[in-house]
């Protein structure tokens, strides 16, 4: 199975402080991908802050995310597993206002997907959309 993703939302005059936060844990340049990588806590991970993520959505969906939010900015993280999705996210969505794409059913406030992490620590997104948690 692929990398587990998720897609980081947050209202454009947001963009440069989810971006300082992203690279305060020590983001490198890939050039052959042209996107950024982190090796964090034995976990790799890639980044995608250009916000062309955006690209992939559903006019309706943006229209949505856009009355949630205003206008979006997205990140795109791709964590080598659902552990290091789990450790990443714990550690950098606290104080963040924005949403989470689960890119498999939810697009939720990023203190739901934190509060649900803590009740379900082994949630796995990919398989079951957080409407179906106890």
């Amino acid at each position: 199975m692929s990398w587990p993703s998720v897609i980081l939302l947050a209202p454009a005059d947001q963009r440069s402080s989810l971006e300082a936060l992203i690279r305060s844990f020590g983001l490198v340049p890939d050039p052959r991908l042209g996107d950024e990588i982190l090796h964090w806590q034995g976990y790799s991970y890639r980044f995608d802050l250009s916000g062309d993520i955006l690209e992939d959505f559903e006019p309706e969906d943006l229209v949505e995310i856009a009355a949630r939010i205003g206008e979006p900015y997205g990140v795109y993280v791709s964590c080598q597993s659902m552990d290091a999705a789990r450790a990443f996210l714990t550690q950098a969505l606290p104080g963040f206002g924005g949403l989470v794409d689960t890119n498999h059913y939810d697009v939720i406030p990023a203190g739901e997907f934190l509060a649900l992490l803590a009740r379900h620590p082994q949630w796995d997104w990919r398989r079951v959309p957080s409407e179906e948690l106890p």
